[in-house]
């Protein structure tokens, strides 16, 4: 029983809300405002209560979802439908951030408005609210930030895509478009963390990934997908190397159906409108995943000089159809850095050094690095004060990036298998895979 749910955006205000039981005080929103200011949103616990309200909330792309409520409700209840009301939003809206919501205020307006009623939750899938609203989406492009909503831009990473594809489309379209597409999209994602120590050896190396959907079939019907015939899930038994795909343990969404998986590795499911997670997963160990990257620092500190040479080399371990993007190295350096000298081997680099209080840094970003091939950096770290640069201090190194068409696990999708029900307008099948990093540590 929820007393209300508005959406705040980064920049503490308020973009839409509704009221549903007016129990709480009109300050309510002024009060999280107020808690927003008080402390970082990161510190800041997904529910608490203030003067006998429950507040409740979850962040997606700098926007903040929440909901209040003068009654003792489940925190996962609630954040669960704070998450759907996000889904939803994104599916009528094509994307979900501060733009979008103030350009689609009305579309907005309508979602919140039938999804509860009274405080109770009626209508809480894409499907089932598609006849009750009548606005359109007005569409707004995506921002193109490293890690956030993976999902809706995977298509094409880095690449030139037509203006038509589902990086912001919504799955639900007006009534009067007649050229509507029918197609599907599968993403495999992974997120990848690992610590690297100097001499290139694995510390800790794991995967999180998921198979996500997101569906525009005009004609939805039972949808088919292969996995890896050799997949084995081992959950607690030691990892053999090769190249099986090993996973710790997986997940399924609730829809799918299974009675294949054991055998033949394929996935069932008859796909609603929307976008859903088919399955989660995690794997680790040397056995199951394999390094994207190998990074092999080189320390050159004299007993005479100040100042303190650093060589990185840089390797894809990605197979050579692969192409690594965005990537972004983070070296810590010592508190006394005064400037660096450089020298960078292959095109599409930049390096600079960041100076903040108790905080100095090189950032080397390259723009691209197909697989298979290696780039080499030169740093000279200066030190033009007195005293000597501290060696320990230099590192650890946070490796951040993105990889296309390739996962660590080596999951892939074999196909991809829809009834065609009208031939002259056969659904288009999108497979897509990408790797990022999650926490990607490298010892110097």
């Amino acid at each position: 029983m929820l007393s209300e749910i508005f959406i705040v955006s980064s920049h503490n205000t308020v973009l839409a809300a509704k009221t549903y039981r007016f129990d709480c005080e009109g300050t309510s929103k002024d009060v999280f405002i107020q808690k927003l200011r008080e402390v970082r949103s990161s510190q800041l616990p997904p529910h608490f209560k203030d003067n006998g309200t429950t507040f409740y909330y979850v962040k997606r792309n700098g926007v903040y979802f929440v909901a209040t409520s003068q009654a003792d409700v489940s925190p996962v209840f609630v954040i669960e439908i704070l998450s759907r009301i996000y889904q939803t939003c994104k599916d009528f809206c094509g994307v979900v951030n501060e733009e979008s919501v103030r350009m689609n205020s009305l579309l907005v307006f309508e979602v919140l408005d039938e999804i509860l009623d009274y405080g109770y939750v009626q209508l809480a899938t894409t499907e089932k609210l598609r006849p009750y609203i009548q606005s359109d989406p007005v569409i707004i492009k995506s921002t193109r930030e490293l890690t956030s909503d993976l999902g809706s831009r995977m298509f094409g990473i880095e690449t030139k895509v037509t203006a038509g594809s589902a990086s912001s489309k919504p799955l639900v379209s007006s009534a009067d478009q007649e050229s509507k597409k029918n197609e599907i999209f599968v993403d495999v994602i992974e997120r990848l963390t690992a610590v690297i120590n100097s001499d290139g050896t694995v510390s800790r190396l794991e995967a999180n990934g998921s198979i996500n959907m997101k569906n525009f079939l005009v004609d939805s019907s039972e949808v088919k997908i292969g996995l890896n015939e050799d997949l084995e899930i081992r959950t607690g038994a030691l990892k053999a190397y090769g190249d099986q795909v090993q996973l710790d343990h997986c997940t399924f969404h609730q829809k799918v159906r299974l009675e294949e998986f054991e055998k033949s590795k394929v996935l069932k499911i008859h796909p609603s409108v929307g976008e859903l997670s088919l399955m989660t997963y995690s794997v680790s160990g040397e056995g199951a995943l394999s390094p994207p990257f190998r990074i092999l620092p080189f320390v050159d500190h004299t007993e005479n000089s100040r100042d303190m040479s650093l060589t990185l080399r840089l390797k894809s371990e990605s197979p050579v159809n692969t192409q690594a993007v965005n990537i972004c190295v983070r070296i810590p350096v010592p508190h006394n850095t005064t400037s660096i000298s450089q020298h960078l081997e292959g095109p599409g680099q930049m390096a600079e050094l960041r100076q903040k209080v108790n905080d100095k840094k090189i950032v080397w970003k390259i723009k691209k690095l197909p697989g298979q091939t290696e780039v080499t950096a030169q740093f000279r770290v200066i030190n033009q004060g007195n005293g000597k640069l501290n060696k320990q201090e230099l590192g650890p190194m946070v490796v951040e990036f993105e990889i296309s068409k390739y996962t660590c696990s080596g999951l892939k999708v074999r196909f991809l298998q829809i009834p065609v029900q009208d031939p002259a307008n056969t659904p288009h099948r999108w497979i897509r895979s990408m790797t990022v990093s999650d926490s990607y540590l490298v010892k110097i």
